[in-house]
């Protein structure tokens, strides 16, 4: 047995290793295999009947039994061997053979689907394509399967060629597991391009079924199109509301219904139709077809739909809309009725108050109302949009409702504008008077600043810094003060201009008497206090001035004393010895000499002292005591230090036996130092004053000196005008010209008005800022509504020019022969147009060297600056002729637009815009002729015209159209922005007031126009900045610096005018 396994049994298995490649291959080995084993059963058999044998010969005890059990255990162990070898040969061939089997059939499968795959057969109807894709999710799941498991018989076949290198510890499989690998890689292959076969026929067999739905549904929705589209056509059209709301939910509802059925079909075939254009035209075509077609019946079902649905809801809106238009009319006037009857003009801050307060609830109870105009408003806005099919009624009734809105909110800004006006007033007026007082008492205080318990400390340096620290805000106080008091000024211009508007614009009359006398009164009073505080602040400022001289003197003569006290006496006090011989005293004389010079500051120091205390004690220094006693103190100490180092000098020289005379040092003559002063200041204060501001406060000095020199002058000048020229053409002995016979208003305007002005108040208010020139800005602030006399002069220059020209004849020059004069009248006559020029140059001269505080000069400047301006406004608007007497509000009318270009002069004041045409009368004078005017509250801009950058557009009423609209051209790009940029600020003073006075501000095309008013003026004076600044400074007890941007204004509404050429 052992023989023949090991020359034929072990041979053969390890010889037919290999599996084969193939089916055919694989069966051979398997068939060889079989024929090896039957070869092998006698072998086998004969192998068991040995180990049989075995058994019973080791029984028997005729042979050594551990020798048969060893030679039996040796045969077993070979067979066992060699029977796991065969029975694994086995299975592994029969698993080859059986992978074929399954890849040669599943090969076969596969090659048949690509064909069938490949097919274009689909259904034409939706059963037979749910038929089709049932076969074809059959048929994919069933080759899955067979696949997977091919594949997993293919890797337990894999599994076992490893197990069986691993054991044999061979590579005899290595070319079988790589083809088994190969075959079963080309398994997956082929079922990867299967599967994009399976997806492109499963897409073809949705889109087939996806089609065939669509075309069912499409057409049981048009079926459904068609027939309400007929019921909608047969429709019984209603004017009842009640009855028009039952038929609209039942209209509703029905239309509701197809529409969702038709969007949804719709939807589907639009994607549909997206996905079929990449794969079949021909279907994507049908669908095409079929969505054109139910889009159109579609349209025609919403245009009927509409068109019934619209009829019904504006019926029912109509009817809505007359019971809430009537409700809210109702409600307006009563508010109106309100508003007119507590009226009344507040005479103390307590009535101020309490008409804000009630202001205040009126507002609060309009709110309602407001929310109601402009529900109305932008529902006929809404309904006008929607083409009502009774439009000019809704018009009409929502213009009703925007009039007596527009009434009530007229009347309703006046009385804001008043109350806020009369509040800041009052509390203005108290609160800067309050001050006054307090800084009144303040100032007249006598009090020593420079003493050790006021200034806190003893240190002198200390003491200095805190004497800056009140003058800087002693001079800040100043500012603050002159502010306020401008501020109150304002506030009353203000107060007293809202009074005449209200009575004006509301028709009604006082109730109490005007106000304005009370102001004014209120107004002198507060002047003369502020005069009264400034000479007092002048007088304290003086002496925070000399105290800080004095303590600055006083730190230096410590110093100087410190200095003799440290060095001088140590120095004597430790040099008594004149030296053992003569090198030792050589060397004491040379450093005595080197210690004198050491000494020569102090020396300087002390008489730059001495000097400075008589110019302390000439000019009436409050501590000239003081001054002095330090003055003595130090001349003392210093000359004692003197004489004594002059005593040890000699002593000194005398052992040397020096011949020569020294030169003696002598007192030199105190003499006065004008810049004595600054050089004790620049010492203590480290040079705090530079040059250039001293150069400044020169240079302001020499313009406020130059100021009231030729302020001086010009009063002359005015007086000399009147006594000489004016005078005489009154007096009944002087032979005037008939031509200016009682024309010396013509002739001379109302130069004795500005002569007085001049001479009486603004010469003397002038000379109160000679020694402050940085504050005379307040001067010009404080009397800029006064200067409006020199608007009047301007104006008139031209007539009273012709009339000199053309009727004076040598009379004037008679009278300069008479009188002695240089000068003829006509250079009289400029001087008050050359005066407010020469203001101005001056103004810009000082406002150069003023480094702080130029917030008034710059002001001052800017009304100066307004003068002529304001005299070139006043010029054309008297020229303008056919203007209403009252500028009421009122709907315009757009047919009387122009038709084609003109030029027009226009003139833009607070509240209207007026239209104008320049004309010339037979004497060949310019006038213009009033065309018509548009209101402010009305007007939108529109800044670029496409084609011309002079141009824009003003347009009134719902949107720019033509018929609403006119297009302006100005003469120059720079005129154009200026124009457009101040009707901008105008339009959005209205809409800043409506933001504050009522919360929810929506447009709407029926917006009211307001009455007249200028809400940013407004919000400058009338904002509580100033008054809330002043409540804190009184809390304080000092003020700080009020500031107002308040523009100080002689006309109740300014306008300004100018050419351009409009055309609509």
């Amino acid at each position: 047995v052992i023989d023949w396994l090991n020359n034929h049994g072990d041979v053969f298995l390890k010889k037919n290793t290999s599996i084969g490649k193939s089916l055919q291959r694989a069966k051979a080995l398997q068939k060889s295999h079989e024929h090896f084993e039957s070869v092998a059963r006698n072998t086998i058999t004969n192998a068991e009947k040995l180990l049989a044998a075995a058994d019973e010969l080791a029984q028997t005890g005729e042979c050594d039994a551990t020798e048969i059990y060893s030679e039996a255990h040796e045969l077993e162990q070979r067979m066992h061997g060699f029977l796991t070898a065969l029975q694994r040969r086995r299975a592994v061939l029969d698993l080859t053979v059986i992978f074929y089997s399954h890849v040669h059939e599943l090969t076969n499968w596969l090659e048949d689907l690509y064909t069938e795959l490949q097919s274009t057969e689909l259904a034409d109807s939706v059963e037979g394509a749910e038929q089709l894709i049932a076969q074809f999710n059959q048929q994919r799941e069933t080759t899955v399967e067979a696949a997977i498991n091919t594949v997993g018989e293919g890797e337990t076949l894999l599994e076992q060629l490893r197990l069986i290198s691993m054991e044999t510890e061979k590579a005899g499989h290595s070319a079988d597991y790589k083809h088994i690998e190969g075959v079963l890689s080309q398994l997956n292959d082929s079922r990867s391009q299967l599967e994009d076969l399976w997806a492109a026929r499963k897409l073809k067999l949705d889109l087939c079924l996806q089609l065939q739905v669509f075309e069912r549904d499409a057409m049981e929705v048009s079926s459904q199109l068609e027939l309400l589209s007929e019921e909608l056509q047969h429709m019984e059209m209603v004017t009842d509301g009640t009855k028009a709301e039952q038929l609209l939910q039942i209209h509703n509802e029905s239309v509701m219904h197809v529409q969702n059925c038709t969007y949804e079909v719709i939807q589907r075939g639009q994607e549909l139709a997206q996905v079929m254009s990449e794969h079949d035209n021909d279907a994507t075509n049908r669908i095409g077809v079929l969505l054109e077609y139910l889009n159109e019946r579609q349209v025609d079902l919403e245009g009927l739909a509409e068109q019934k649905r619209l009829r019904l809801q504006q019926c029912i809106h109509l009817r809505n809309f007359e019971i809430e238009a009537r409700q809210v009319i109702l409600w307006v006037r009563n508010g109106e009725s309100m508003l007119t009857d507590s009226f009344m003009c507040p005479n103390s801050l307590v009535e101020a108050e309490q008409l804000k307060k009630e202001h205040e609830q009126f507002m609060i109870a309009i709110e309602k109302t407001h929310f109601s105009v402009v529900t109305v408003t932008q529902r006929a806005e809404v309904m006008l949009q929607q083409q009502h099919y009774n439009g000019e009624l809704v018009r009409a009734i929502a213009e009703n409702v925007t009039l007596a809105w527009q009434q009530l909110m007229y009347h309703a800004e006046e009385r804001q504008k008043l109350v806020m006006a009369s509040t800041n007033w009052y509390k203005t007026a108290e609160q800067v008077w309050s001050v006054l007082e307090s800084l009144d008492r303040d100032y007249k205080r006598d009090e020593d600043w420079c003493n050790s318990e006021k200034a806190g400390t003893t240190n002198t340096q200390a003491k200095a810094a805190y004497l800056v620290q009140l003058i800087n805000k002693h001079n800040e106080q100043k500012e603050a003060f002159l502010r306020a008091c401008t501020l109150a000024r304002r506030t009353a211009e203000t107060f007293l201009k809202y009074v005449t508007r209200n009575l004006h614009f509301l028709g009604v009359q006082m109730k109490f008497g005007n106000p304005e006398q009370r102001v004014k009164g209120t107004l002198a009073k507060l002047l003369q206090q502020e005069n009264l505080v400034l000479e007092y602040w002048t007088m304290k400022k003086r002496k925070l001035e000399q105290c800080h001289q004095f303590v600055l003197f006083e730190q230096s003569a410590k110093q100087a004393l410190e200095w003799i006290h440290d060095y001088g006496e140590a120095y004597l006090t430790s040099h008594t010895n004149l030296g053992s011989d003569k090198n030792e005293t050589e060397a004491l004389l040379k450093e005595h000499y080197e210690f004198r010079n050491r000494a020569k500051e102090t020396k300087e120091n002390v008489k730059l002292l001495l000097q400075l205390a008589d110019d302390f004690v000439t000019k009436g220094n409050i501590h000239a005591t003081s001054i002095m006693e330090w003055c003595s103190m130090v001349d003392k100490r210093y000359k004692l230090f003197s004489s004594r180092m002059e005593k040890y000098r000699v002593q000194l020289q005398g052992k040397l036996g020096v011949t020569h005379q020294e030169q003696n040092e002598k007192d030199e003559q105190r003499q006065s130092d004008s810049s004595i002063e600054e050089k004790l200041e620049q010492t203590g204060t480290n040079k705090e004053i530079t040059e250039e501001k001293r150069k400044s406060a020169r240079r302001r000095e020499f313009i406020m000196a130059e100021l009231l020199q030729t302020e001086r002058t010009y009063v002359k000048d005015l007086e000399t005008c009147i006594n000489c020229y004016m005078k005489p053409m009154s007096q009944p002995n002087v032979n005037v010209p008939s031509g200016i016979l009682n024309k010396e208003n013509v002739v001379f305007s109302n130069m004795d008005e500005i002569y007085e002005f001049h001479k009486d108040v603004f010469l003397k208010e002038l000379e109160k800022y000679e020694t402050i020139p940085e504050d005379v800005g307040h001067c010009f602030v404080t009397w800029a509504e006064k200067f409006s006399i020199y608007v009047t002069y301007c104006k008139n220059k031209p007539d009273s020019n012709a009339l000199l020209v053309e009727q004076a004849g040598s009379f004037f020059e008679e009278m300069q022969h008479k009188s002695k004069l240089n000068e003829p009248i006509a250079s009289y006559l400029i001087k008050p147009v050359q005066r407010v020029t020469k203001y101005q140059l001056l103004l810009k001269d000082l406002l150069t060297y003023c480094e702080e505080h130029t917030g008034e000069i710059k002001e001052a400047l800017e009304v100066m600056m307004n003068v002529p301006k304001k005299a070139n406004d006043a010029m054309h608007l008297s020229m303008l002729e056919g203007l209403e007497d009252t500028l009421q509000a009122y709907v315009w009318d757009p047919k009387q637009l122009i038709k084609k270009g003109r030029d027009r002069h226009l003139f833009l004041f607070d509240v209207c815009l007026v239209f104008s045409k320049e004309v010339k009368d037979s004497s060949g004078k310019s006038k213009y002729i009033y065309k018509f005017k548009l209101m402010i509250s009305e007007i939108n801009i529109t800044e670029h015209i496409e084609g011309d950058e002079t141009k824009f557009a003003l347009w009134t009423g719902r949107a720019p159209i033509s018929d609403y609209r006119i297009i302006l051209k100005a003469s120059s790009l720079d005129t154009k922005q200026q124009w457009v940029k101040r009707m901008r600020e105008l339009i959005q003073e209205r809409v800043l007031y409506l933001n504050d006075a009522l919360k929810d501000k929506q447009a709407t095309m029926f917006k009211p126009p307001p009455k007249f008013f200028n809400t940013s003026r407004v919000s400058r004076e009338l904002e509580g900045e100033g008054v809330e600044g002043l409540t804190a400074l009184e809390r304080r007890g000092s003020l700080i610096s009020v500031t107002s941007n308040a523009t100080t204004g002689t006309n109740d509404s300014g306008s300004s005018g100018g050419g351009m050429q409009a055309n609509r």
